[in-house]
Parts: structure tokens; C-alpha cells; sequence
């Protein structure tokens, strides 16, 4: 992906400018966010826009890896403490509520973009994600279905 990325960078930054609906330039020059597009059939270049954004995100949450590794260890460690797993979840809310990963029905990690002609899909290893899956699962099942 990294290696992708570099690949297109300058064309990307030239898609900004291209763009009809102007939604891109507000995101990257003045910091706003960016809405899901609501076109009934996107531009091209938008989707080219969204799956670079996109695949840029995945690298920096992969770049976090060594971090989740070290939680998911620190875990392991206090698993049979409510009062510990409650301090671990507060330790790392603040990093884990910016990560969002979707899993597709068999458990594979992918991106999409339904409203592309054709419907852009790319998979990703989600091997690279390993620990920051553990720790989302984790994280998830003790808020949700414990109530940590």
C-alpha cells in the first residue's frame, strides 16, 4: 500500500483540484470534513480520491501496530481483573475510538465503494492488523456486551 500511495501521491493532489462538487479542496486545503458522497453515480476521479484517503488511513493505523501489540500483551496480563481491564480500556479509548476496521462477512478486511462504475473493492491483509483487531475485539466486547 505504502508503495502505492507514493505512486500516486502527485496525482492525487493534482484529483483535488479536479473535482466538480469542490468537497475535496475545502478537506485538504481548509481542514473541513469531507461528507460521504451522496452522488447517485460518482466521478471517477472522487472515488480515486476516497480509496487513496482511504488506503493513507489503513497504512497509519498498520504504522500503530507495535503499539496494539503491547496492549494486547499488557492484556493478557490482566484479563482476570475487572478493575485492571476497566484502567486498560481508559488507557487506550482515547487511541482505539479514531480506529474504525470493517470486517466483511468472511472476516475479511476489505474497502469498498458501492456507487462506482465499476464497484472499486480492494482487499487488504488483515494479517498486518493483527494485534489492532485483538485489541478492537477486545476493547469492544467489554464495553458492549460486559459493560466495562
Amino acid at each position: 500500500m505504502n508503495w502505492w500511495l507514493l505512486k500516486y501521491e502527485n496525482e492525487f493532489k493534482e484529483a483535488i483540484d479536479q473535482t466538480t462538487c469542490k468537497k475535496w479542496a475545502k478537506w485538504f486545503y481548509k481542514g473541513e470534513h469531507p461528507y460521504p458522497c451522496v452522488c447517485p453515480h460518482r466521478d471517477n476521479i472522487c472515488v480515486f480520491i476516497d480509496l487513496y484517503r482511504e488506503l493513507d488511513r489503513l497504512t497509519q493505523i498498520q504504522r500503530m501496530e507495535n503499539f496494539f501489540e503491547e496492549c494486547f500483551n499488557k492484556f493478557q496480563s490482566i484479563k482476570d481483573s475487572k478493575e485492571m481491564i476497566i484502567s486498560w480500556m481508559k488507557e487506550i479509548r482515547p487511541t482505539i475510538s479514531n480506529i474504525y476496521l470493517t470486517l466483511d462477512k468472511n472476516e475479511n478486511l476489505k474497502v469498498r465503494f458501492f456507487n462506482s462504475d465499476p464497484i472499486v473493492e480492494v482487499n487488504i491483509n488483515k494479517n498486518d492488523y493483527k494485534y489492532t483487531l485483538l485489541c478492537l475485539d477486545i476493547f469492544n466486547y467489554n464495553m458492549y456486551v460486559r459493560g466495562f
